[in-house]
């Protein structure tokens, strides 16, 4: 199975651990490691490197069920399969972290009935197929207005603003923010650019059509298997005989950085105004400053093979679809430098 350790990882493992309980002695917080220790044990390593892991093991609790991903240049777009609208650029993105699964039914219902008795008054139902799937047919404005109820309602500070001052919360309405009204800096919950995005879905691996390579099965992921495109197999249609044919959340093995469905199940809203990428390289990039469609990544479970590939961009008005949803990022990521961070 892949989310059992070989016997070298758990030895890299059982290394790590000694050198973080050696190290806590004199931070004051060797129970932090004693408690992240049986969780590691129960996960795939997921290729991480001790930095990766040491990073994990001793974020806040808080941040469990989100990945760290690691600041870094990576290229991206690509050159693969003639198309034509995924430049490939040379990209910079600072470390942040991402939720691991994407957000499911009943995750958004918990936010939403938090919301709605606290000024979010028009946060959309949604929808999934079990509580344990992917929530869709949630607007890109909802999606924002989710965030921010999901921050306020975890004692964050929001990311989202009516106005360029920041003073005032996104809470209610359809309004097309600018970079201006969010507080990139705040450590709640917020979309990710389409950088971000990318970055994460390759987990680490170079020049890939997907999350862990170059072909797509159903044992993989929920697409739509059409049975025309080379570097897909197995049986052709979908994986389930239940439409809306959803998979629950984290059903297929992860990425590199520890990411489930980041190719099929739903498509995922990201920050950015669709626009064609710039040629030269970019640092944090976010996205033109107006335009009409938002962007959305990793394609769903209608969505064919092509569809699924991680330079590939779909471009949507901000409305509400039936395999769009969303997961959220937060950051900025903490220094390992306890000095750093006071």
């Amino acid at each position: 199975m892949a989310e059992i350790m070989n016997h070298e990882s758990i030895r890299d493992v059982d290394r790590i651990l000694i050198i973080m309980r050696k190290l806590t002695c004199c931070l004051g917080c060797a129970a932090l490691v004693i408690t992240a220790a049986p969780a590691l044990r129960a996960e795939d390593p997921f290729a991480r490197g001790p930095d990766m892991l040491i990073a994990e093991m001793t974020q806040p609790a808080e941040l469990l069920g989100l990945s760290l991903i690691p600041s870094g240049e990576f290229a991206m777009g690509d050159s693969l399969d003639g198309d034509k609208d995924s430049l490939l650029h040379k990209v910079i993105v600072s470390a942040f972290y991402l939720q691991r699964k994407e957000v499911t039914k009943v995750q958004w219902d918990e936010v939403r009935a938090w919301g709605l008795k606290h000024g979010y008054s028009d946060l959309m139902d949604g929808t999934g197929r079990v509580a344990d799937h992917p929530v869709r047919v949630v607007s890109w404005y909802d999606a924002l207005k989710w965030c921010n109820a999901r921050s306020e309602k975890d004692g964050l500070t929001p990311c989202y603003y009516m106005d360029v001052a920041q003073r005032v919360v996104y809470r209610t309405g359809e309004k097309d923010l600018a970079d201006t009204m969010v507080k990139w800096a705040a450590d709640g919950y917020r979309l990710p650019t389409e950088a971000e995005w990318e970055m994460a879905a390759r987990g680490g691996l170079i020049g890939k059509r997907f999350p862990w390579g170059d072909t797509i099965s159903h044992d993989q992921s929920s697409f739509y298997n059409s049975g025309n495109e080379a570097y897909q197999s197995g049986s052709v249609g979908y994986n389930s005989v239940e439409e809306p044919y959803t998979s629950a959340t984290g059903s297929f093995a992860p990425n590199g950085y520890g990411l489930y469905d980041m190719a099929g199940n739903v498509s995922e809203w990201c920050w950015d105004w669709y626009a064609k990428y710039p040629p030269d390289q970019q640092t944090n990039p976010r996205g033109p400053e107006s335009g009409s469609d938002r962007v959305v990544r990793g394609g769903s479970w209608a969505s064919k093979a092509a569809h699924c590939r991680v330079a590939y961009r779909y471009h949507c008005i901000p409305g509400s679809y039936a395999d769009v949803g969303l997961r959220p990022v937060r950051g900025p990521v903490p220094s390992m430098n306890p000095r750093a961070n006071q």
